[in-house]
C-alpha cells in the first residue's frame, strides 16, 4: 500500500505520543474534517461558505490542552474504511493504558459520518463522540451499518438542510449509548457553520471531550433555546410527562414528532415482546390499521392520473364479475368516501349510494381489486413500488413476507392480563393491515404532502373534504373525509391524517401542512378493548396537547 507523506507524519506523531511519559494524563481528540477539505487544498474557497478554518479549529483544541490527532484525508476516501483505521488507532491508545473516557472523536459533516462509523465499530460505552452537522433523516434506511455507542453529543444548525438531528439514528441504534445530548444552533450560516471556528460548537465539544457533561455552556444553550421557544418546549414536556407517568396501563410504543426537517420529539417506550422483556426499537414494525387507506387511495388516484379509471362511473366497468346489481350504481368516488352502502359482496346495499356515510372496509378491498385490474399487477407488488418510491424500505403488504421486525400485538383480557393477539390480520389489507414503522410513516408524509406522488390537482382532490362524507366518529365526534384521509379545520388548524386500529395495534398519523409538522404514534398494546375512547386515550391526549401548543399553529 502506498503511504502518503501526510499519513507518514500522522504515524510518526502517533508513535511519539504512545512513547511519551505523560501519555496517561492526556486527553485525546481525533478531529475528522468535512468533505470539502478532503477534496480541496486548505486554501480553497467554498463558493458559499468561504475558506474552511481548519488550522484555527485545530489550534482551539490544542490550546484546550488536548493531544489532537488529525490528518487531511485523500479525496474520495471511503468513510467506513477510514473509520476502521481510526478505530485501530484508538485500540492502540487503549492498549497502552489510556482510558477510553479520555478519548474523543469529533467529526464535522463527512467527518461526522466517519465518527459515527467509529462509534459503531468500537461498541465502547466509555468513548466520547461529537457529531457536528452530520445526520440525515434518511440515514436510518440508507446507512444500516451505523449503530451509535459511547457518550454522544450531536450539534446541528437550524438553518442547515444537510446536517440535521441525530435523535432518530440514536433511537434506532442497538449498541449501548452512555450519554446522549443534542444542541441546535441558530447561527443562520447553514452548512457553513462548521467551516468556521465558532465558539458555539467548539466550546461545547471541548467540554464534552473533558466529560463535563451537562456543563454550564451546554445548559446555557438549552436555556436560550427554551426561552426563545417556551410554548414549543412546554408542548413536548407535556407529551413526555404523559408518556412517562407511572400508571398500571402504560403507553407501549413509539412516538415521533417532526417539523420542517427536524425531529422535535421521539420516544420509544415498552416492549416488542412483553413475556421476554424485549425492548422496542425505533425501527420496529407495527400493523398500522386504517392509515393503510391512504396507501390504497394514492394507488387508485395514480391510476386515475394515467387515465385508466374514472371516479364517477359504476364499478361494474372494472369488476364485471360482481353478481349484485349495485355494481351498476356504486362509483369509485363512493368507495373512496365510504358512501357506497356495501356491507358484503353477496348482499343488497344497506342504503342508496351517495345518500349516507357508513365506514366501509370492504369498499377499500374493492378499490384494491380495481387497481389490480387496471394496472395488470398485483396489489402487493404495486404497493411495494409505491413504498420504494418514498424510500419506505420497512413498509410491506403482509403477503410480502420480507418484514423482519414486526412486533407482537397484545390485547387486555377480562382478567386484566395481556394476551398475544392472534387475529391481527383479520382486516382487508387495503383497508387496515399494512405493516410499517414510525420513520417510514414520516417518509410517507413527506412524500405525499411534498408533492412527490400526485399532481397538485389530484392531491387537492384527495385531501379536500367531500360533501356528505361526514362521520360521527366514536372518539372525535364529527369527522370529515377526503379520499382515504380525514380533513379537520377546527380552531383554524388544518389537520390531515388518520387513526388506525387492528387487533393488538393502535396507530395515529396526522400532518399539519401550515407548519409541516407530523405526529406519529404506534402502539402494540390495546388496553380496555371494550371502550374505544380508552383504547385511544394516549393518542387523543397527545393530539390535544399538540393542537393546544404552537407546534401546529401558523407562525
Amino acid at each position: 500500500m502506498k503511504i502518503t507523506s501526510n499519513l507518514k507524519k500522522l504515524i510518526l506523531v502517533f508513535c511519539l505520543l504512545l512513547s511519551s511519559n505523560f501519555v496517561f494524563a492526556q486527553r485525546y481528540v481525533f478531529f475528522l474534517h468535512n468533505k470539502f477539505i478532503e477534496e480541496n487544498d486548505l486554501t480553497a474557497k467554498h463558493p458559499d461558505y468561504g475558506i474552511a478554518q481548519f488550522d484555527e479549529i485545530l489550534d482551539y483544541y490544542t490550546k484546550e490542552n488536548f493531544v489532537v490527532i488529525r490528518e487531511k484525508r485523500a479525496a474520495n476516501t471511503n468513510a467506513k474504511t477510514y473509520a476502521q483505521k481510526v478505530a485501530s488507532q484508538i485500540d492502540s491508545l487503549v492498549a497502552k493504558g489510556i482510558k477510553p473516557s479520555k478519548i474523543t472523536v469529533i467529526g464535522t459533516s463527512k467527518g461526522g459520518y466517519i465518527a459515527q462509523f467509529v462509534s459503531s465499530i468500537q461498541k465502547n460505552k466509555d468513548l466520547n463522540y461529537v457529531f457536528i452537522g452530520s445526520c440525515g433523516e434518511e440515514d436510518i434506511v440508507k446507512i444500516p451499518d451505523i449503530s451509535f455507542s459511547g457518550n454522544i453529543l450531536s450539534i446541528y444548525e437550524k438553518s442547515d438542510i444537510i446536517g440535521q438531528s441525530c435523535v432518530n439514528m440514536k433511537l434506532k441504534s442497538t449498541n449501548i449509548v452512555g450519554r446522549f445530548q443534542e444542541i441546535e444552533l441558530n447561527t443562520g450560516l447553514k452548512h457553513g457553520f462548521l467551516f468556521k471556528a465558532l465558539p458555539e460548537w467548539l466550546e461545547p465539544s471541548a467540554k464534552w471531550a473533558k466529560q463535563e457533561f451537562g456543563t454550564e455552556s451546554v445548559r446555557k444553550n438549552i436555556a436560550v433555546k427554551k426561552a426563545a421557544n417556551s410554548v414549543k418546549v412546554n408542548t413536548i414536556e407535556r407529551i413526555d410527562s404523559l408518556i412517562t407517568s407511572s400508571t398500571q396501563k402504560p403507553f407501549n410504543g413509539i412516538i415521533l414528532i417532526y417539523q420542517n426537517g427536524f425531529t422535535k420529539y421521539a420516544k420509544v417506550a415498552g416492549f416488542s415482546d412483553i413475556a421476554k422483556k424485549k425492548p422496542l426499537k425505533f425501527d420496529d414494525q407495527f400493523v398500522v390499521g386504517s392509515i393503510s387507506k391512504q396507501f390504497t387511495a394514492v394507488l387508485l388516484l395514480r391510476e386515475f392520473e394515467k387515465g385508466r379509471v374514472k371516479l364517477d362511473v359504476p364499478i361494474r366497468n372494472y369488476l364485471p364479475e360482481i353478481t349484485q346489481s349495485w355494481a351498476d350504481s356504486v362509483t369509485i368516488d363512493q368507495l373512496l368516501t365510504h358512501m357506497n352502502g356495501i356491507s358484503a359482496l353477496d348482499r343488497p346495499l344497506d342504503f342508496k349510494p351517495g345518500t349516507k356515510y357508513s365506514y366501509s372496509q370492504i369498499g377499500y378491498d374493492l378499490l384494491a381489486k380495481i387497481v389490480e385490474k387496471t394496472s395488470g399487477k398485483s396489489f402487493a407488488s404495486l404497493s411495494a413500488e409505491l413504498f420504494r418510491k418514498c424510500k419506505m424500505f420497512n413498509t410491506f403488504h403482509p403477503d410480502v413476507k420480507l418484514y423482519k421486525n414486526l412486533v407482537k400485538g397484545y390485547t387486555e383480557q377480562n382478567n386484566g392480563k395481556l394476551a398475544v393477539e392472534t387475529t391481527t390480520f383479520q382486516n382487508y389489507v387495503a383497508a387496515g393491515s399494512f405493516i410499517s414503522t414510525a420513520h417510514d410513516l414520516l417518509l410517507w408524509n413527506n412524500c405525499l404532502h411534498g408533492g412527490k406522488l400526485l399532481s397538485l390537482e389530484t392531491y387537492r382532490l384527495m385531501i379536500s373534504k367531500k360533501p356528505e362524507a361526514v362521520r360521527n366518529h366514536p372518539i372525535f365526534g364529527k369527522v370529515e373525509y377526503g379520499y382515504g384521509i380525514t380533513h379537520d379545520t377546527k380552531d383554524g388548524i388544518l389537520q390531515l391524517g388518520q387513526t388506525g386500529f387492528s387487533p393488538g395495534f393502535i396507530s395515529m398519523d396526522f400532518y399539519f401542512p401550515k407548519t409541516k409538522t407530523s405526529i406519529i404514534a404506534l402502539d402494540n398494546v390495546v388496553w380496555d378493548e371494550d371502550d374505544i375512547k380508552k383504547v385511544f386515550s394516549y393518542h387523543t391526549e397527545i393530539l390535544k396537547i399538540m393542537r393546544e401548543g404552537d407546534l401546529v399553529k401558523k407562525k
